[in-house]
């Protein structure tokens, strides 16, 4: 790529956000099997949902997988004011999780916010956004959940099912109504930007400590985004342990009062109904946390701009193409660490 991107650097202060609400994405491989418990049409009364259109070529649908975009907004409206006041929402983590035929493995697949595509046109509210070259959060500034769902399907060749979008406050209550989760810390931490401080060794973290550590960016390692990926597929893959080992999903009180918390806070797309939620249910309730598996997209630093991150070929194109053909074995970048 030789020219620049159309979008702005993105400022310190709001780089930080980056990836809190990934960690979101493990419940919903939980909040799938809603259907199965008494008062779930409650629980999808809790949940906003938005059409998704004008999505223009698509890649077509392959098998019976499920393909979901798990968008990690960091909009300060409503309850999520406490975080400041920024105008707007950004997309802080885009991934998609893959749900093999038959339910019983899912992958995960992280797209750094600051990767470099071509973002296609997007119809928003009447007008054309042109096709341009930018990052690819900002698909999400622009157009909302339609123009990323577009991007990804144009840059990945991965054709989704469905989008779910989490914002801070459901992340928070995700993480309180499983009762917290576990770290061990080798090191002390303090970040101050974060509000994050911790001694080392064992800490249950509680939702507001959780969301802390997981966008917490200069205390930890050499304070990358993608070394902050990896520790939040860490943080994702504790919340699938905790979710599949302590009883919650054979728990029908506990499991309500988890997913009444976590529906508060999620948008999905129209197509994600009733019917659809039987199905993922069904199709889920074989899995375990060992067939869940994360892996973020093969990258390099971009030529340009070495603070943004272009994705490495042929690899991630094999990568795309495993998800879309629900290969049995998805090719894991080399470095993906153990989730």
């Amino acid at each position: 790529m030789a020219s620049a991107p159309s979008e702005r650097p993105t400022p310190p202060r709001r780089r930080r956000w980056l990836g809190w609400a990934a960690c979101g994405a493990a419940a919903f491989l939980v909040a799938a099997g809603i259907t199965a418990y008494a008062g779930y049409q409650h629980l999808y009364g809790n949940i906003r949902t938005q059409a998704v259109r004008n999505l223009g070529k698509r890649p077509p649908k392959i098998g019976s997988a499920v393909n979901i975009l798990v968008i990690g907004s960091d909009s300060r409206a409503g309850e999520n004011d406490a975080y400041g006041r920024e105008p707007g929402a950004r997309s802080d983590t885009i991934l998609v999780m893959h749900i093999a035929a038959g339910g019983k493995r899912a992958v995960g697949v992280s797209l750094p916010r600051d990767s470099i595509v071509r973002i296609p046109d997007c119809e928003v509210g009447g007008r054309t956004i042109p096709a341009h070259l930018g990052m690819i959060n900002a698909s999400f500034n622009d157009g909302g959940a339609a123009c990323t769902w577009k991007t990804i399907e144009a840059t990945t060749g991965i054709h989704l099912d469905h989008f779910v979008q989490i914002d801070f406050a459901g992340f928070q209550r995700m993480v309180d109504a499983l009762g917290g989760i576990e770290v061990d810390l080798p090191k002390a931490v303090h970040d101050t930007d974060a509000h994050l401080d911790l001694a080392s060794g064992h800490h249950l973290l509680n939702g507001t400590q959780a969301l802390a550590y997981v966008r917490a960016r200069h205390a930890f390692g050499d304070g990358s985004d993608l070394g902050r990926i990896e520790r939040q597929q860490r943080f994702m893959s504790a919340m699938i342990t905790k979710a599949t080992s302590t009883g919650l999903l054979t728990d029908p009180p506990r499991m309500f009062r988890f997913l009444d918390a976590a529906t508060n806070s999620v948008t999905t797309d129209n197509g994600l109904g009733l019917g659809e939620m039987r199905r993922l249910a069904s199709g889920l309730s074989g899995v375990s946390s060992g067939a869940v598996k994360f892996v973020t997209v093969p990258n390099h630093p971009w030529p340009v701009d070495p603070n943004r991150v272009q994705w490495a070929q042929p690899a991630a194109r094999h990568l795309f193409h495993a998800i879309n053909t629900d290969s049995p074995t998805i090719p894991l970048p080399k470095g993906t660490p153990p989730t």
